[in-house]
């Protein structure tokens, strides 16, 4: 595909999300089995990830409140960093302790998007690096370099299996986890400064405009809603949960997943072209319910290979909403209150997705290994219907 419609800056964004996804590709298959092998049972995963969650969470406030102050780039730099410190942690050592800390420390995505600070201020810079007719297309391309990226890194998940035994044997694949927190930073620091929000002499610290506020709080409600019921089937909980249903090994696992992240990556692709004709809001929910229906069914599936048929046809549809989201919540504020209305939204989903990864671990541990999945199809398929309602008269700008 030709990006002359895509500055500079735009490029080096798309450049750093395959970088980044890379390990969390890895990382959303394996993670919850290494928890496993270092004898952490199903409760006490959950609640390591649901940290893991929260902590992306608070650096999401955090860098949504600040950097339009210290630097939109000065702040991806120094959250690149925190990778690297966490990659080193999961290096250095293979006590309990380092998996925990690293979760805290890091920006470590377990889900099956990403979270965390940079997708704030990357959805905030991002509007400004080509011109408004193209915005819902440069989200697509976003998400699709961010799965396809991540397809390759559940690829590398089977490393372990064939470098050693035990936890060392994960030692390859967190050094790569450091090395790109490394080069994240680097490439950072070569933006421009036109990804700054521009400063104005005398201009109070950024709040919400009147006409934004009522817009934002809305959204981040309804976020929360999705996110809490996404938590449950996050990808570490659907990796575990083939892993002990049907006794996939790590080499399976990186393909199953490999496949999904395609799939969904070229839904971006149709979901921009789909949302040109009918409009962001009916993209968003109507290739949301179906794939939420398709996500309970599968724990009802008897045999192995209807459960990743029914996977793989949910995620062909279950992330056309999330270009077509963050356009549509970059269209429907104003341009000064775009980090903040980024900032919120996704920190509500961030917050409020930890619970549900806690959740997930003692539903699979006291009710029944499937129980996430009938659980999140519910209450998204609830959120969709709520979001249509709620906002089905309320277009962005270029659509009214």
């Amino acid at each position: 595909m030709r990006l002359e419609w895509i500055n500079r800056d735009g490029r080096i964004i798309l450049f750093e999300k395959a970088v980044r996804t890379i390990p969390y590709g890895f990382l959303g298959v394996l993670f919850a089995i290494y928890l496993r092998q270092l004898g952490f049972d199903l409760v006490a995963i959950g609640v390591v990830l649901a940290l893991t969650t929260l902590s992306s969470a608070f650096y999401s406030l955090i860098a949504s409140l600040v950097a339009d102050r210290v630097g939109r780039r000065r702040t991806l730099v120094f959250f690149a960093l925190t990778d690297a410190l966490a990659g080193g942690l999961l290096l250095l050592s293979t006590s309990w302790w380092a998996p925990v800390a690293a979760g805290i420390v890091g920006n470590m995505s377990v889900g099956t998007g990403e979270v965390g600070p940079y997708l704030s201020l990357e959805q905030a810079i991002l509007p400004n690096t080509s011109d408004p007719k193209h915005r819902t297309l440069s989200f697509s391309l976003y998400n699709l370099t961010g799965y396809a990226a991540s397809s390759a890194g559940s690829l590398l998940a089977a490393i372990p299996q064939y470098s050693g035994s035990g936890p060392a044997a994960y030692r390859p694949l967190f050094l790569a986890y450091l090395f790109s927190g490394l080069l994240g930073a680097v490439a950072y620091s070569t933006l421009s400064n036109r990804v700054e929000r521009t400063q104005f002499a005398g201009e109070r610290p950024p709040v919400l405009s009147e006409a934004s506020k009522p817009i934002v709080l809305k959204l981040s409600a309804l976020f929360a809603v999705d996110s809490f019921g996404g938590g449950f089937i996050v990808n570490v909980i659907v990796s575990l949960y083939f892993f002990t249903r049907y006794s996939l090994d790590l080499a399976s696992l990186g393909l199953l997943f490999s496949a999904t992240q395609i799939v969904t990556a070229f839904s971006f692709l149709v979901a921009a072209r789909i949302a040109k004709r009918i409009g962001l809001l009916k993209t968003m929910v109507f290739s949301h319910i179906p794939s939420n229906i398709l996500l309970a069914l599968i724990p009802l599936a008897s045999i192995e290979a209807l459960a990743v048929a029914l996977l793989l046809l949910r995620q062909s549809l279950s992330q056309m909403d999330v270009p077509t989201r963050q356009s549509y919540v970059m269209g429907v504020v104003r341009e000064s209150d775009r980090t903040l209305a980024a900032g919120i939204t996704n920190v509500s989903r961030s917050f409020a997705g930890a619970p549900g990864q806690f959740l997930a671990g003692l539903a699979m541990s006291s009710l029944w290994l499937g129980a996430p999945f009938i659980i999140a199809g519910c209450l998204k398929v609830a959120y969709d219907l709520s979001f249509f309602r709620i906002f089905r008269k309320t277009k962005p700008f270029e659509e009214s």
